[in-house]
């Protein structure tokens, strides 16, 4: 990505955070751009101050940039704030986001943001002898005595109860309510929410955290927790928000590795034929543990650990990629096919098989997972290098 269209992204995200506009991932991208650098909150809470909205932003785009400029300077009147603007011009970065704020047009707010070159438009090609729909709201649960309770988006009501415990679902959620203090329950009496291939769902645990578990997912977890610490174990992927409780640090346990906050959200993903396991934050604060060795991670930060290493290596990413998942996108940057198509078969429940060596293709972009799998391989395709065909659910990959 150049840096002129870096400048033009974040500049999009800000008006439309001004407007009020921002989607979900976009507002977890301005946070961590914001997290990113204190000169890049200043901007932000500068821009707020002077109440640049909804007629503001329309009328200086009929304007100058500069008398636009010179007219928010004026209404300031503030040399403080003017003094800190020729602080930020001085460096292209800012100087290149606040003139394309100023100098905004309508077309600006309508605009897609070109970075992402796969788009959810495109539909399904008539090629495929069929097609597969994507994954549902869906889950079991296990129960300490071993029984199973299948439970999907239409479930609506109390799925169990018993003496101090209630545990309900409401269509793509389910929640436990302990009654009382919990003293009819041992704390290592455990339930088990498993999520088939195709298939997503969300809880929230006994202490008010809630968890959305990614499609060949578990989350294993104590019906009351313990007085120390809330200890769960996971296996897949999941988007915690913790619930704090700085007397009882949560506890994630996944692959040798532990995930230890008091409150905070942060994903989760180690599945088992990867070869990393990676914890991304988006607020709070948490720390890895691996064999011994610790290390702090914060928004906008990702740690990454080898399946076979104690190393935990720390960077700074997007972190909307991370959690496209959980509002229903798929975002790739520059992953390979092969790591695409991982996705790709959870989500639609399906096996991939390669019938050629597979060029080292790098896909960018985004795409709903609420299409068919056939709008998702017409994107793919589209890239080039690889072409697809449908099988039943058998999706085979070929030069």
């Amino acid at each position: 990505m150049n840096n002129n269209y870096e400048a033009y992204q974040y500049a999009v995200l800000i008006i439309k955070h001004l407007k009020g506009e921002l989607s979900a991932i976009e507002e977890i991208k301005l946070k961590a751009w914001i997290n990113e650098n204190p000169e890049n909150a200043l901007l932000l809470e500068k821009l707020q101050d002077e109440e640049l909205i909804k007629s503001d932003l329309n009328f200086l785009a009929t304007i100058k940039t500069r008398d636009a400029w010179q007219n928010i300077v004026m209404r300031t009147q503030k040399v403080s704030f003017t003094d800190k603007v020729y602080i930020f011009i001085k460096k292209w970065k800012y100087a290149a986001i606040i003139l394309i704020i100023l100098s905004a047009t309508a077309i600006l707010y309508k605009r897609s943001q070109p970075v992402l070159k796969l788009q959810a438009t495109v539909p399904g090609n008539i090629k495929y002898k069929n097609d597969v729909p994507p994954g549902t709201d869906k889950a079991n649960l296990t129960l300490t005595d071993g029984s199973v309770i299948t439970i999907d988006g239409s479930t609506a009501g109390i799925v169990k109860k018993y003496a101090g415990l209630k545990i309900t679902s409401n269509h793509g959620m389910v929640s436990y309510h302990v009654t009382g203090n919990g003293s009819g329950f041992s704390t290592n009496q455990y339930h088990i929410i498993t999520i088939p291939a195709g298939c997503k769902y969300k809880i929230t645990l006994p202490d008010g955290s809630m968890v959305w578990l990614n499609s060949a997912s578990s989350l294993k977890f104590p019906v009351v927790f313990n007085m120390f610490e809330r200890k769960v174990y996971l296996t897949g992927e999941a988007y915690f928000e913790v619930a704090r409780n700085k007397l009882k640090p949560f506890k994630v346990f996944s692959n040798n590795t532990v995930v230890q906050v008091l409150g905070t959200h942060f994903n989760i993903h180690a599945y088992s034929d990867e070869g990393t396991v990676k914890t991304t934050l988006l607020e709070g604060s948490v720390k890895i543990y691996r064999d011994g060795y610790s290390k702090m991670i914060v928004p906008g930060q990702q740690a990454y650990i080898g399946r076979n290493s104690s190393k935990i290596k720390i960077n700074t990413i997007d972190v909307s990629g991370s959690v496209a998942w959980k509002n229903d996108f798929f975002i790739f940057d520059k992953q390979d096919i092969k790591s695409v198509m991982k996705q790709v078969a959870r989500w639609y429940n399906v096996e991939v098989e390669y019938k050629d060596e597979i060029p080292q293709t790098h896909i960018s972009g985004s795409i709903s997972r609420k299409n068919n799998i056939s709008q998702i391989l017409n994107m793919l395709e589209l890239t080039g290098g690889v072409h697809f065909s449908i099988d039943g659910r058998k999706i085979i990959v070929t030069r």
